[in-house]
């Protein structure tokens, strides 16, 4: 148990360690793409990046069939991690902006 335990937590550990905003994927099928202001972008960025977090974490997460506070905890994260899919995929997706590049640097300064 304790060396399951170790492997889990050495994962996570790895998976937190090597968080770093990367700028998210763009693609059009016309010509005419949608331009959103700088600061909009950087709000695209932060959610695109932690949606991915998100869902490596909900890979990484072992659900207890026996315990309803873990069915529920695992629920909740797979719910927020729609939410805010939905919410790219509505402000964000097929947008660019001239500083997206310079978005994820600066939250990667952050960090």
């Amino acid at each position: 148990m304790k060396l399951v335990l170790f492997f889990v937590l050495s994962g996570f550990l790895q998976l937190v360690h090597a968080q770093e905003y990367k700028v998210p994927p763009t693609s059009s099928t016309s010509t005419s793409v949608p331009v959103i202001s700088d600061a909009a972008m950087e709000a695209c960025v932060k959610l695109y990046n932690e949606t991915e977090w998100l869902s490596d974490e909900i890979d990484l997460t072992r659900v207890d069939p026996y315990s309803q506070a873990s069915v529920d905890s695992y629920n909740n994260k797979v719910r927020r991690s729609s939410q805010m899919t939905d919410k790219f995929n509505r402000e964000c997706a097929g947008k660019q902006s001239e500083s997206a590049y310079r978005a994820a640097q600066k939250l990667n300064q952050g960090r």
